[in-house]
């Protein structure tokens, strides 16, 4: 695998999205990351800026709920009223942007322009549900990909992996019911948003189609990649997704103040190439990966970089 074969996209926009003193989702954890991801070689093709339509977004949310963030964010409100998501003034236009760089590397990746990439993005997505923005989140940028990758190029079998330390509630909500998108998410259990518990396994036609795998405080890496291979593996093997979204949260690393899993980077880098092998197996090596948590900047920093090396084949995990 060669580096040339795999995108990276990061953008100051994202820094204008503004959460208030003290807050842990930060413009300043932003920085550190970019600034990291500025140092990759230039082998790593850099994605552009894109925004998403509202026609984009009502992929995967209600007319109504756009509208709400829409109408909060032009009356200068704080937060979001539908939940606990700081809002400022440029947020709205930064989350349209947020969505719309995932979607131009899902349309690079289909084009054969690259193998893979990872979206440096924020605010991030994972909790919001088609009607709902909470955890920091407004539109839910690996939901609106999979229903663009469906819509768009006509794909049948979308699989998103999420390895956020919180459960990504509003990605299960959305697909819960449906067979063509699997959700896998490895999270800490309990822990906000309190849902996830290895029962939720989807509903209707959907079930079976989810698949949550709840850790333990303070189990470590060594764990969640066990419960990859014994769990996560078979399930997506049988799935066989032609296309692999990844909610790639870094908050379970060590040190960070929202997530006590104790992940070291080569956790992320275990991961990250099981889902790479994953892809090369049944998706034609396709992968897209979209920011989520991540808090304590340098740690992020460390692990999000690992995790474009990984994507890339470069780097030599020191652990398994």
């Amino acid at each position: 695998m060669k580096t040339q074969r795999t995108g990276i996209h990061y953008d100051s926009c994202y820094e204008h999205h503004e959460t208030g003193p003290g807050h842990p989702e930060s413009p300043a954890r932003y920085r550190a990351l970019r600034a990291a991801l500025e140092e990759l070689p230039e082998d790593f093709v850099r994605l552009p800026r894109r925004r998403a339509t509202v026609a984009e977004i009502l992929l995967a949310h209600e007319a109504y709920y756009h509208d709400v963030v829409y109408r909060d964010v032009a009356s200068c409100a704080d937060v979001l009223r539908t939940g606990d998501t700081a809002l400022s003034e440029d947020s709205y236009d930064v989350a349209l942007d947020a969505s719309g760089a995932v979607l131009a590397a899902v349309d690079a990746v289909m084009k054969g322009d690259i193998r893979r990439a990872f979206c440096a993005v924020r605010p991030p997505g994972h909790h919001a549900t088609a009607d709902r923005g909470m955890g920091f989140c407004i539109f839910n940028h690996v939901a609106v990909a999979a229903r663009y990758l469906q819509k768009r190029h006509g794909l049948k079998r979308i699989a998103i992996v999420d390895w956020d330390v919180h459960h990504g509630n509003g990605t299960e909500a959305i697909f819960y019911e449906d067979p063509s998108v699997f959700y896998l998410s490895l999270h800490q259990y309990p822990l906000y948003p309190y849902t996830g518990s290895a029962g939720d396994t989807g509903s209707g036609t959907g079930e079976g189609a989810t698949l949550n795998i709840p850790l333990a405080a303070r189990s470590g890496g060594a764990a969640a990649l066990a419960a990859w291979d014994a769990q996560a593996a078979p399930a997506l093997d049988a799935f066989a997704p032609e296309f692999v979204l990844v909610s790639a949260g870094f908050d379970a690393r060590i040190k960070d103040p929202l997530g006590d899993l104790e992940w070291d980077d080569a956790t992320f880098v275990g991961l990250t190439k099981r889902v790479v092998a994953l892809a090369e197996k049944h998706a034609g090596g396709r992968v897209v990966s979209s920011l989520e948590g991540g808090y304590y900047p340098p740690g992020l920093a460390s692990a999000a970089v690992a995790h474009a090396q990984a994507m890339a084949g470069e780097f030599i995990a020191p652990g398994p």
